[in-house]
């Protein structure tokens, strides 16, 4: 039995052009930001697609029209990370389950437009239910990415279980940063705080100098997505004693 540490990888291989699917206006810089951060310095491509509105975003009524605020801030966010502004797909937040085909749809026609090299996505253990409806209709879609797709994908609510760490301690500070233009959703949760221990705990099992902060994906090809999502959701509801 050998040890299996994630392994920290280089950067380098990673190559546009780069796709980004976040089901809120918040999730990618949550999940991926000091990753698109590197992306922006490098000068990549970049998609970015904000699948909802945000509309629940404010359970409080703190805003009067959240979901222009939220467009507005998810616009600040990218632009501190050295991204253009996202698409919006504008479908109804919390309901993506019930548009799983439309949305598996959308997604291969944008597969086939963009033809990207690096997708980031959803690892398919989420807890919130249109974080797993976008990763499941991703791997519905798949079959529309390129073979050769690097497709990385995050968590939001939790941590994946494990695949690849790539060491984001030069691009963590704007990460930071872009968290602070989501005022709306941080008078409910401290996303910078989060993230500062989320992204320092990934780090735990390595001795090298310098390496402060991480983000880690589950790592796969298009053709894993599909057969990965199920045994994922079937681990899901064993520990989730969900029958």
């Amino acid at each position: 039995m050998n040890h299996l540490f994630t392994p920290l990888l280089p950067r380098d291989p990673l190559e546009p052009p780069v796709l980004v699917l976040a089901a809120h206006p918040d999730d990618e810089v949550i999940g991926a930001g000091a990753m698109l951060a590197w992306h922006g310095r490098r000068g990549h491509a970049v998609t970015v697609v904000h699948v909802t509105d945000g509309a629940r975003g404010d359970p409080n009524d703190r805003e009067n029209d959240i979901c222009a605020v939220r467009r507005r801030e998810g616009v600040e966010a990218l632009r501190r990370l050295g991204l253009g502004p996202a698409r919006h797909w504008d479908m109804p937040d919390g309901e993506l389950p019930e548009h799983l085909d439309a949305l598996a749809g959308r997604l291969r026609e944008l597969f086939e437009e963009v033809a990207p090299r690096t997708l980031y996505s959803f690892w398919f253990g989420e807890a919130h239910r249109d974080h797993r409806a976008l990763a499941r209709a991703a791997a519905l879609a798949s079959v529309a990415l390129p073979a050769d797709c690097r497709c990385l994908l995050y968590g939001v609510n939790q941590l994946v279980p494990g695949g690849t760490l790539f060491d984001t301690t030069d691009t963590y500070p704007i990460k930071y940063h872009a968290l602070k233009a989501y005022a709306s959703q941080n008078a409910y949760i401290d996303l910078p705080g989060m993230s500062e221990h989320r992204d320092r705990a990934v780090t735990v099992n390595l001795d090298i100098d310098g390496v402060m902060q991480g983000e880690m994906f589950v790592d796969l090809k298009p053709a894993e997505l599909p057969q990965v999502y199920e045994r994922a959701t079937e681990l899901q509801r064993i520990l989730l004693r969900d029958s």
